[in-house]
């Protein structure tokens, strides 16, 4: 994490936030960072001590996907609030904003909007390489529609939308879900839980496999 690998510049991040922002509805900001040592300093110190100890690698990421949604709160007039760490590991955002924050082995993203354009939002970001295929059976489910996804990427794809549902879900009903308990229907756009809550879902499978969920707020 010292040292930013080829493809990690300040350009690609650039690169990774215009690919999430095509994704985003309207209302919803986003930004990226490329994790760096010592990144575990934009952890507040109310966000510290809300989190369970961790290793250094693992504290850098927290440190860098706090550090992309301190900056959305600031833009969207919430700055130097803390976002806490919630007892089955949720971000806890300040009221009257929602957001989401993820990060692979090598850059963080976060989204944020104000609650009265999105009733939640989650995203995810991982690799573009294949699932293993042991993981693979686990993530799939019966009720998946997964219309014409790419063969060689449709097993992370998935992995990637349903984790974004999740995380979407998760402020709305406070449930704690498996894969199994998300249907995603790729035609549509949508992914409905076990407990009927229906969310928008999008994805790109590059330069990242970048995975959006969201619930609107109904007019």
């Amino acid at each position: 994490m010292s040292t930013r690998p080829q493809g990690t510049s300040a350009s690609f991040e650039r690169t990774i936030e215009l690919a999430l922002a095509g994704l985003a509805p309207p209302g919803v900001i986003v930004g990226s960072r490329h994790i760096q040592a010592g990144d575990e300093q934009y952890v507040l110190p109310a966000e510290n001590a809300s989190m369970a100890t961790r290793e250094p690698g693992a504290r850098a990421a927290t440190g860098t996907g706090r550090h992309v949604a301190h900056e959305l709160l600031r833009r969207l007039g919430s700055e130097d609030s803390a976002i806490l760490r919630g007892q089955s590991g949720n971000p806890i955002w300040p009221a009257g904003i929602v957001g989401s924050i993820a990060h692979d082995d090598e850059i963080a993203v976060a989204v944020a909007a104000r609650s009265d354009a999105l009733k939640s939002v989650g995203v995810d970001i991982e690799p573009a390489l294949p699932l293993p295929d042991d993981l693979r059976a686990v993530v799939a489910a019966p009720q998946d529609r997964l219309g014409d996804l790419d063969p060689k990427l449709g097993g992370r794809i998935l992995f990637a939308v349903k984790e974004a549902a999740y995380k979407a879900s998760f402020p709305l009903d406070g449930r704690v879900l498996g894969f199994e308990d998300i249907a995603v229907d790729f035609e549509k756009g949508e992914a409905v839980t076990s407990f009927g809550r229906r969310l928008s879902v999008r994805f790109l499978a590059s330069p990242r496999i970048l995975a959006l969920a969201y619930t609107a707020v109904e007019r």
